[in-house]
């Protein structure tokens, strides 16, 4: 009667003075390594993460209530950029929200849940752009060994997995709109297929990170309750990195802040940077790994010169909403997710609309001149089943100006029961590039982020092809047969409606992003320049420290980045152990 307590958890807020590895943020990738490097009994692990514990927070479980987490700074980092010169024009300042988890899961523990890998061309790249051991046929062992994918036959096909860590499922609702935006697809030429099994294009059923109902974080698919009884394993939650420390061109310790304690640990092996495409910027800069120029104007000692914060990438987006004329029930608004049957159905079966984040189906495509010629689609076409998100997620999650811009759709009240979906047109190949720099050298002070959207202007072009070409899906018989009416943005343009130069204006004003962002810590070649960690995701120049999350990514994927993340920390795992 006294086993609880024997219970260990791994997480502490005592450490030791020294651990063979520490990893630097419990996210999507960080929570990956810290397993698998904790399979060895003989090697100790600390794992550092700013935010709380997954689990004290009941409601990021709960895959409906993805739209109330973001911008809750106590799980969210809740970044905003710098002014964009050319979008967010309906954001005061013209400022874009970037959510970032800041909870152990990461991401992965505020994100829709989507399952994307990309496709065989975004790997393939990356070899050819010098990352030897990318290329789609080395990392697909990874997206299989994570995968626990529930879908009777994808459990026989070898591009999936069964077993893994992270449970991959169908969506828990049904509505006749699904069908009619794959078979609206097919209209306009693409094949019907598994959109994960590394297809340049096509429409399919999507698939979440949902098991029995619940959302499966990282956290809650790889720090398992057998995993944080480990001896060699400690978490430390609430713990904010100030720098990593070097001796020479070797990383041997790191400093962090935890409640309002100054902790200083060695390490003996690596330290592992997981913090995410902004937080792995900031903290190489803070620690003197980054350009020295911009290093220099703070007066913080050079350790190495390299173009940290550079490369970034994020994929532009925009809702596209349409009111439906024959379903009922069939939409997650506030209306059917209420109901007394609905919330009976999740708590006794996990399905249901509340078992969901809204997303059901995928279609990629290829819109822009010499598409056919890339290795991979230019355009993603999400389906969801919403139909007028509420205002938290325009006016909080998104910082539209309310003041200025309600409603948002033209002769519509903008009420939250109504019927209908969405699709979110998606640029997937952006050819802007942002930043990531540093305002000071105070590691509370949230870094300058420029994401730089539209900065090349054939990226706005592209868009609004993307636009015009997801309007195109929804006049296809199988769509038009559901749509009472597509819903308009309130805009003042001088452009004819559904013209390549309206759809511009939309985007300039309206235009999102997906909360996708990669590549400031780039990874490629040993001796490319524009580099910062080589194939081995080590750190060029330097020993001890390697990167690994979103920000190690050269180019961006073809779709949600989440997947891939998970991919990375477990092929840097096997790195790091030597096995490959």
């Amino acid at each position: 009667m006294f086993s609880h307590f024997n219970k260990r958890s791994a997480i502490t807020g005592q450490f030791s003075a020294s651990y063979d590895y520490i990893v630097i943020g419990g996210g999507s990738s960080g929570c990956v390594i810290a397993n698998r490097l904790s399979e060895d009994p003989n090697v100790t692990v600390l794992l550092l993460e700013a935010g709380p514990s997954h689990e004290s927070r009941s409601d990021v479980k709960v895959p409906a209530q993805v739209v109330n987490l973001h911008n809750d700074t106590k799980i969210d980092w809740s970044y905003k950029s710098v002014k964009q010169e050319t979008s967010r024009f309906a954001c005061p300042g013209q400022v874009a929200t970037i959510p970032r988890g800041k909870i152990l899961g990461g991401s992965s523990s505020i994100n829709f849940m989507v399952y994307i890998r990309g496709c065989k061309g975004d790997y393939d790249t990356w070899q050819k752009l010098g990352a030897q051991g990318w290329d789609f046929d080395s990392v697909l062992p990874y997206f299989i060994k994570s995968e626990n994918n529930t879908k009777p036959e994808f459990q026989k096909d070898p591009v999936h997995g069964v077993g893994g860590p992270i449970t991959i499922s169908d969506p828990s609702f049904t509505t006749p709109v699904i069908d009619s935006f794959i078979k609206a697809g097919v209209e306009l030429g693409y094949s019907e297929c598994d959109i994960n099994s590394g297809v340049k294009t096509g429409f399919g059923l999507g698939q979440l990170a949902v098991k029995n109902g619940q959302r499966q974080s990282t956290a809650n698919g790889y720090l398992t309750p057998s995993v944080m009884k480990r001896k060699n394993l400690a978490i430390g939650v609430k713990c904010l990195v100030k720098k990593i420390v070097f001796e020479g061109k070797k990383a041997v310790g790191v400093e962090f802040l935890r409640n309002g304690q100054n902790w200083k640990l060695s390490c003996k092996r690596e330290i592992i940077l997981s913090g995410g495409v902004i937080g792995s910027a900031q903290i190489l800069l803070l620690s003197g790994v980054g350009p020295a120029e911009d290093l220099e104007k703070l007066n913080i000692p050079v350790v190495a010169d390299l173009p940290v914060g550079r490369n970034m990438q994020n994929h532009s987006a925009i809702t596209m909403t349409s009111l439906t004329k024959d379903l009922r029930g069939c939409t997650l608004n506030k209306k059917n997710a209420t109901k007394i049957s609905t919330i009976m159905k999740y708590l006794t079966s996990g399905k249901g609309v509340i078992a969901s984040s809204g997303y059901l189906a995928s279609g990629f495509v290829n819109v822009t001149d010499n598409a056919d010629q890339l290795p991979w689609p230019d355009l993603q076409i999400h389906l969801f089943g919403y139909s007028i998100v509420g205002d938290k997620f325009y006016y909080n999650t998104l910082a539209i100006d309310k003041s200025k811009h309600f409603p948002l759709f033209i002769d519509n009240t903008m009420g939250e029961d109504q019927e209908g979906f969405t699709l979110v047109p998606v640029l997937l190949h952006p050819k802007s590039r942002g930043t990531v720099k540093l305002r000071s050298t105070d590691p509370t002070e949230d870094p300058d982020i420029d994401p730089n959207y539209f900065g090349d202007p054939q990226d706005l072009t592209d868009m609004a092809k993307g636009l015009k070409y997801s309007h195109k899906l929804l006049k296809t018989q199988p769509l038009r047969s559901h749509i009472k009416e597509i819903l308009r943005y309130d805009i003042k343009s001088e452009h004819e409606y559904d013209s390549i130069e309206y759809w511009k204006d939309v985007m300039r004003t309206y235009g999102i992003d997906c909360f996708h962002p990669v590549g400031t810590c780039k990874m490629g070649a040993a001796d490319d320049p524009s580099a910062v960690v080589d194939p081995q995701l080590r750190i060029r120049g330097l020993e001890g420290i390697r990167v690994a999350d979103a920000s190690i990514m050269p180019c961006i994927v073809s779709g949600n980045t989440n997947a891939a993340c998970v991919m990375i920390g477990e092929k840097a795992a096997d790195h790091i152990k030597g096995k490959i």
